[in-house]
């Protein structure tokens, strides 16, 4: 009850003092280490949205092998199934050979292109394509996420393509 009230007093001062933090539409602003968005400015009120945020722990959803943690402008692998030869049998040979393991990046650089978008690098695991089955090594290549408008799930586009989905959420 005191944190509600509290945070109706910050949000009061801070609609109050419109003019010291961000009053347009789409600006975000830092309140209580959370960062909401102005979703509306009319007639003197100011209404906030939390902005969406990777922070946390998503996993693969067509496979569930791989679980990853977000963490600013990171991501690492918090998870991979003992077999995750369901992502491919080189992701399988390279996790054998030790060129992935939990710990790891597995996204970098990442940082927020718009409403819901987000762009950065990803490790990748390489093959010859005459023996698509044996990691050969790991680089990092560009990509861009989207998150769904409820937050629960992200895709990933380009040349590869995949979806997290949140933790706890099934």
């Amino acid at each position: 009850m005191k944190k509600k009230v509290l945070m109706s007093i910050v949000l009061l001062a801070i609609i109050g003092t419109s003019a010291v933090f961000a009053q347009r539409v789409g600006e975000t602003v830092q309140l209580g280490g959370q960062t909401y968005r102005v979703e509306s400015n009319t007639g003197g009120r100011v209404v906030l949205q939390l902005a969406p945020s990777l922070e946390g722990n998503w996993r693969h959803q067509r496979t569930g092998a791989m679980s990853i943690s977000f963490s600013g402008s990171t991501a690492v692998f918090s998870d991979l199934a003992r077999d995750i030869s369901s992502i491919s049998p080189a992701w399988q040979d390279a996790k054998n050979k030790g060129m992935i393991k939990v710990g790891d990046q597995f996204y970098r650089n990442l940082r927020s292109t718009g409403n819901l978008t987000w762009s950065g690098q990803q490790l990748s695991v390489r093959w010859e394509n005459s023996n698509p089955n044996v990691a050969t090594r790991t680089d990092w290549e560009n990509f861009t996420f989207t998150m769904s408008p409820d937050g629960s799930t992200i895709t990933l586009g380009g040349a590869s393509t995949a979806t997290w989905i949140r933790a706890g959420i099934q």
